[in-house]
């Protein structure tokens, strides 16, 4: 089951912009919707939503996190093997492949900006050797990444 909007959504467009899928769609002020086809149950709209109007698969209100403190994607520099996985399931395009600083002529590795990054856990949910982690707390999320490869 997908996320929902609260009738309480003040239509400021913050969830539509933020949601990886582009499973929010509205008109600015007024109450935005998700469409359950696309949505992945990430909980990014209910994190980045300043009136906590988005409820969770289990029909929990998600919590907002101050924008500072969103966790953001983190790169383990040793198992990090700079496969592009990541790169290529970022929907914000927060991922990049940058010269590693202990062999920059030969190897690379995943750099997060994260200022983009909206900590939806795709990167986390693709990376083969668990290099990706998010250190979202888990009452903030219904959607855990199967981490089965």
């Amino acid at each position: 089951m997908p996320h929902t909007i609260l009738s309480t959504c003040i239509g400021c467009t913050l969830c539509e912009v933020k949601c990886p899928t582009e499973a929010i769609a509205g008109e600015k002020k007024s109450m935005f919707n998700i469409d359950p086809a696309l949505c992945i149950d990430c909980g990014v709209c209910g994190i980045h939503c300043p009136v906590e109007a988005i409820v969770n698969s289990e029909g929990e209100t998600v919590k907002k996190i101050k924008p500072l403190a969103i966790p953001k994607a983190k790169v383990d520099p040793e198992t990090c093997t700079a496969c592009e996985f990541c790169v290529d399931i970022c929907p914000f395009d927060c991922i990049s492949m940058q010269p590693r600083s202990d062999h920059p002529e030969f190897f690379k590795i995943a750099i997060v900006d994260e200022k983009k990054c909206v900590s939806c856990k795709l990167c986390e949910t693709v990376c083969i050797k668990g290099s990706i982690t998010i250190d979202r707390p888990a009452e903030l999320m219904s959607y855990v990444p199967n981490r089965n490869h």
